[in-house]
This record gives structure tokens, C-alpha cells and sequence, in this order.
């Protein structure tokens, strides 16, 4: 398993062909941190706990639940 950290974690049997992920806050390794507070725009790092990371962009949120696009690039894996 891999052990970077990232900001939220996705299922990846749930991202379709565009890329988005619905995340819940609450469910990822920064639930407890009452700073973290992604909006529209934010460049985040997202996992699922087996790969390394990814980068992807918020393009929604409402409350708990936050959407993202996840980048798909060479150079998209984040950087420990």
C-alpha cells in the first residue's frame, strides 16, 4: 500500500471517462483537520490508498461531498 499522503481519497471504479470523482471529506485523510477547506479551483491531491497520488482540480462542493477532476499526465503523479 502506498503511504504518501493526499488531501481526499477517491474510488477509482467510480471515475468516468471525464475524469471526476466525488469525495466526501469525511471520509479521507483530513477529516479531522478543520482547516482544510477545498473550493472551486483548488489543486489538490487525491488517492485510493494503492497508487501514488494524482493531482486534480475542485470543480465543486457542497458541504462534505467535494467533485474533482483528476489530471491525467506525465507529469500528474504529485511529488512526495
Amino acid at each position: 500500500m502506498e503511504t504518501a499522503v493526499y488531501d481526499l481519497w477517491f474510488d477509482p471504479n467510480s471515475v468516468g471517462g471525464d475524469m471526476v470523482a466525488e469525495c466526501w471529506i469525511s471520509h479521507g485523510p483530513r477529516a479531522n483537520n478543520v482547516d482544510f477547506d477545498p473550493a472551486p479551483g483548488d489543486w489538490l491531491t487525491v488517492g485510493d490508498g494503492d497508487e501514488a497520488p494524482l493531482r486534480a482540480r475542485v470543480i465543486k462542493r457542497q458541504g462534505d461531498r467535494v467533485s474533482v477532476q483528476i489530471e491525467l499526465s506525465a507529469s500528474s503523479a504529485a511529488v512526495a
